[in-house]
């Protein structure tokens, strides 16, 4: 594919949305006021901010001129794992990586927010000092 081919990718991620991409040697750039409508990033000038945490990130230096960018770059600067289907206009993004990364590291389960039975939202945190089952199923 090269750079004219406009196209619909839909992107799993905390959301499910769908966005216009441009496709350049099999990567898909989107516009930099998606970014973070899909992963919850924003790109400003001193790099990929999410709140008052900042990750370094600068465009390439060949960057011609876009509002688009490419978006396997920028997961892969935040550390998120992502599976692309170029084929079907399909990509998931894992953006708990790095929170699975450091859970397994310090041997502590993150603050996650769950319903109970009732379907009451609970923390995980309201049940510290003792001992938890978290089970976990799918029906497919």
């Amino acid at each position: 594919m090269n750079q004219t081919d406009k196209k619909t990718l839909t992107v799993l991620s905390d959301i499910t949305s769908e966005v216009e991409v441009l496709w350049e040697e099999s990567k898909p750039l989107i516009n930099q006021n998606d970014i973070e409508k899909i992963i919850g990033w924003e790109l400003k000038t001193e790099g990929l901010c999410k709140g008052e945490i900042c990750v370094p990130f600068a465009l390439p230096v060949d960057h011609v001129e876009s509002d688009f960018v490419d978006l396997l770059t920028i997961t892969e600067t935040l550390g998120f794992s992502t599976v692309l289907d170029s084929e079907s206009d399909f990509i998931a993004i894992d953006t708990f990586s790095s929170l699975r990364h450091s859970a397994l590291s310090d041997k502590k389960a993150p603050d996650i927010k769950l319903p109970d039975l009732d379907g009451n939202l609970r923390l995980l945190s309201e049940w510290s000092d003792k001992k938890k089952l978290l089970v976990a199923f799918s029906s497919w």
